[in-house]
């Protein structure tokens, strides 16, 4: 039997899947109102922010993004942003000032399952953890802090 397609999801919703995967959850709105989820994976907290909402008469949001935000003591090349994106699939890296924000977007709009959700969960925490692994192995950002 197939699984039910969703095509748009609600804040309460995509927590209750991270919840049932593991994750904590706190729901927040942003400086804008938008609804957003914090957790963490491993001592590394991130956002997933909720972004267009479905038209009438559907109810909730047709994509989310993963977000996280750490900041980078000492100099820290654009150079080894862009080797990140180039080597990397599904989420991308970003420097904003003394940040580096790694951000990976989902689209429910077309109908997606509860399985794929939490297989967009499971990516994220392996990129997040590769990111570490990768920001550790150079020396500039070494002693990097997150702050999402």
């Amino acid at each position: 039997m197939a699984e039910a397609q969703i095509m748009a999801v609600s804040p309460e919703q995509l927590g209750e899947i991270m919840q049932s995967a593991g994750y904590r959850t706190e729901h927040r709105t942003d400086n804008n109102g938008t609804p957003l989820i914090a957790s963490a994976t491993a001592g590394i907290s991130f956002n997933v922010r909720l972004g267009n909402r479905a038209p009438a008469p559907v109810e909730g949001f047709l994509d989310f993004t993963y977000l996280t935000v750490i900041k980078i003591d000492g100099e820290f090349p654009l150079e080894r942003v862009n080797d990140w994106n180039r080597n990397k699939r599904f989420a991308r890296l970003h420097k904003v000032d003394d940040f580096i924000v790694m951000d990976m977007d989902v689209v429910a709009a077309a109908g997606v399952t509860v399985n794929h959700i939490r297989a967009t969960m499971e990516l994220w925490d392996r990129l997040l953890q590769e990111l570490m692994a990768w920001l550790r192995g150079d020396n500039a950002a070494v002693g990097a802090a997150n702050n999402a």
